[in-house]
């Protein structure tokens, strides 16, 4: 008790010396944190990691975490302990930040261990769940973290839980043996009794190899519970943590006074390890003459050749215009793209084109027109202006109406997945892998022609749970049927789509838009210029693709899917959230929120999370009525064997479920238009120069 007493008056000292921040290492459940304890730091913005750590003959843990966002930690995780039937643990772990740390006081974060306590509910099952508030500061190469915890986390009892005063729950003893299993919202922040943890990271000397040292509030009673005889052993646990590159964290430790520890954890930071696209923006010389001043056709083929999407050119009345499409796709930032383009037509239009005007857009569809005055751009090349002044007398519009030819399209794209499910009660993780070829085509205005051929390299879909249980009318519980095949026809359909007016834009779409449903379906998107929201609604006959043929249907198998989607983008576009409101495949209502991050280099980062009320004649007993996941999306650049426009996915979801799930379309409107528009624009105009 003396050390926490010493501990809290350092933690909430008002002076504090530091070190440059170092990176923060990873804990034993795979978030960070020191070994058995969580601490007040977070991981730098977006990146993701995963690996395994093995605890003596005790523990086994399977977790990817994720930086969702800067103040949002997420950790999916499956544990796998001896004595409980073969069944493993998974759970869904969360840090808040509610404070970074400052001059002025100390990091804070509140956080639990197995939040949703989704699937089947077990005596014993939930025996790791637990919530905490910690604090965490740091002294040049120390950081001291100190927390308080409740369920699996305060099983030592220094205290009565300080929510006594609510009463009801919040005074019952928290029992992982007890049925109902004491896990979930339920029985966040209850229990009779709360208990101190915390400990201190030495920065060692060495670069990134760290020195840990922690006392926890976990006594195993589960496992003593399980396993009579069983001895937990010390509370104080040291431990070590090295990464010999920026891609690999490693854990040594000797915990409980008796058992050894290690850990394999890869990460993937944007910030270190995306590729930058480093084009050089086109040079702008003096105005050419009218003589040699390039046509309209030869300006596309020039900006062509130096990588921009061009579709269309056009010079008239004094405005030379370069249509776009698809904008969004390269890994340059919207507004850079558009620089390189307003760059060229500076650089190769008539002397007497005064206005540059870059049309951007997607699939056919208008984003937005900027129209820029031909002599601020030249001398903010000439470093005699600057963007913000190029900001101040730009013009912006809906559209500036149709490229004047149109020229057909086709585009070839790749895609290289691996899904990890870690939500599985009969195995640790369940994994599938595929690689897709993708083919999309701009035969008309309008209208867009896609497919994508699957070739399955790998799954371990036979160890779903939902395969314990066949339902009658599966909506994905029966995806192991439909990975047989070593290649098949992921999507094939045929879009519309239209601008009825400023700010809507329409999709009609027939065909096979996923692997497991085809049908008929409409999608209505409403975003004003400027405005940082949208509205949308999608409505969809669909019906259930026969896994053993190419286009066939099952009879009587027609659903009736569809959502409201609301969405809104931060301030500088990096970050777009939604909420979707409807029915889903399984005829459940609920709702989804999602919420997706973008980083330079064309780095995506996108979560979901969905909650409905189970589907009546779809598999709802396993993984409860939850459906989540995230995945990461990282371009590839193109190789002998890889076309450009490849993506590396990575993601960790519920796999082979029936509640809350959404039909996947290859063209859903928001992605296809906003990606050009004024928002995208507008948040990355800082580098219009670069």
């Amino acid at each position: 008790m003396k050390f926490f007493i010493a501990a809290a008056t350092l933690l909430l000292s008002v002076t504090v010396a530091r070190a440059d921040e170092p990176s923060a290492s990873l804990s034993d459940w795979g978030s960070v944190g020191l070994l058995q304890t969580p601490t007040a730091r977070m991981a730098p913005d977006g990146t993701m990691s995963g690996g395994l750590t093995g605890l003596g003959d005790l523990h086994r843990h399977v977790a990817i975490a994720v930086q969702a966002l800067p103040w949002l930690e997420v950790t999916a995780r499956n544990s796998v302990y001896p004595g409980y039937f073969g069944l493993t643990e998974p759970g869904l772990d969360v840090k808040l930040r509610l404070r970074a740390e400052d001059g002025d006081g100390p990091a804070l974060v509140v956080g639990g261990r197995d939040v949703t306590g989704s699937g089947l509910d077990l005596p014993g099952k939930g025996r790791f769940a637990g919530e905490y508030v910690a604090l965490s500061r740091r002294w040049w190469d120390f950081d001291l973290s100190l927390g308080l915890g409740w369920g699996t986390l305060g099983e030592a009892g220094h205290f009565r839980n300080p929510l006594r005063f609510l009463g009801g729950r919040f005074r019952r003893d928290r029992d992982p043996s007890w049925w109902p299993s004491v896990r979930g919202p339920r029985a966040w922040f209850t229990g009779e009794r709360v208990a101190l943890f915390g400990g201190v990271e030495w920065h060692t000397p060495i670069p990134d190899l760290s020195l840990k040292i922690e006392t926890t509030g976990d006594t195993l009673r589960g496992q003593r519970q399980d396993q009579p005889g069983f001895t937990a052993g010390s509370r104080y646990n040291v431990g070590l943590a090295y990464r010999p590159f920026s891609w690999v964290d490693l854990g040594a430790g000797f915990e409980q006074g008796r058992r050894a520890m290690l850990r394999l954890s890869l990460r993937f930071d944007p910030a270190e390890q995306a590729d930058r696209d480093g084009r050089s923006p086109p040079p702008v010389g003096p105005r050419p003459s009218p003589e040699t001043a390039l046509p309209a056709d030869e300006i596309v083929t020039v900006a062509r050749a130096h990588g921009l999407p061009a579709r269309a050119a056009r010079i008239d009345d004094g405005t030379a215009t370069l249509w776009l499409d698809p904008a969004g796709r390269s890994t340059l930032p919207l507004a850079r793209e558009v620089g390189h383009a307003a760059r060229l037509l500076a650089d190769l239009a008539p002397p007497d084109a005064e206005r540059l005007r870059i049309v951007t857009g997607a699939a056919g569809l208008d984003g937005a027109a900027l129209t820029l005055l031909r002599r601020d751009l030249e001398r903010a090349t000439r470093h005699r202006g600057s963007v913000d002044e190029l900001w101040r007398t730009a013009g912006v519009a809906p559209t500036d109406g149709p490229p004047p030819s149109w020229r057909p399209r086709l585009d070839f794209g790749a895609r290289v997945a691996a899904e990890f499910d870690l939500a599985e009660l009969g195995t640790p993780l369940a994994v599938r892998t595929h690689t897709d070829l993708l083919l999309s085509g701009e035969p008309a205005p309008g209208w867009v022609l896609g497919g994508g051929l699957r070739i399955n390299t790998g799954d371990q879909l036979a160890l779903l749970d939902t395969n314990a249980l066949p339902v009658a009318e599966p909506v994905r519980s029966d995806l192991p049927r439909y990975t047989l095949h070593p290649v098949s026809v992921e999507h094939l359909h045929a879009s519309w789509l239209a601008r009825p007016a400023d700010g809507l834009t329409t999709r009609v779409t027939v065909g096979y838009p996923e692997e497991m449903f085809a049908g008929v379906g409409a999608e209505a998107l409403y975003q004003p210029l400027t405005a940082r929201w949208a509205a949308g609604l999608d409505l969809n006959r669909v019906w259930k693709r026969r896994p053993s043929a190419l286009f066939a249907v099952l009879p009587d198998s027609d659903r009736l899917t569809g959502h409201a989607s609301l969405y809104w983008e931060s301030p500088g576009a990096a970050t777009t959230s939604a909420l979707r409101l409807g029915r889903y495949l399984g005829g459940d209502w609920g709702g989804t929120i999602e919420v997706t991050r973008r980083f330079a280099g064309g780095v995506a980062l996108s979560a979901q999370a969905t909650w409905t009320e189970g589907p009546d004649g779809g598999q709802s007993r396993f993984g409860g009525r939850m459906d989540w996941g995230m995945a990461l999306s990282v371009p590839l650049n193109a190789s002998g064997w890889l076309p450009v426009g490849g993506t590396a996915e990575t993601a960790v979801r519920t796999l082979g479920r029936d509640a809350g799930q959404r039909l996947r379309h290859p063209l859903p409107l928001y992605d296809t238009r906003v990606p050009g528009g004024f928002g995208r624009l507008a948040g990355t105009w800082s580098t219009l120069l670069d």
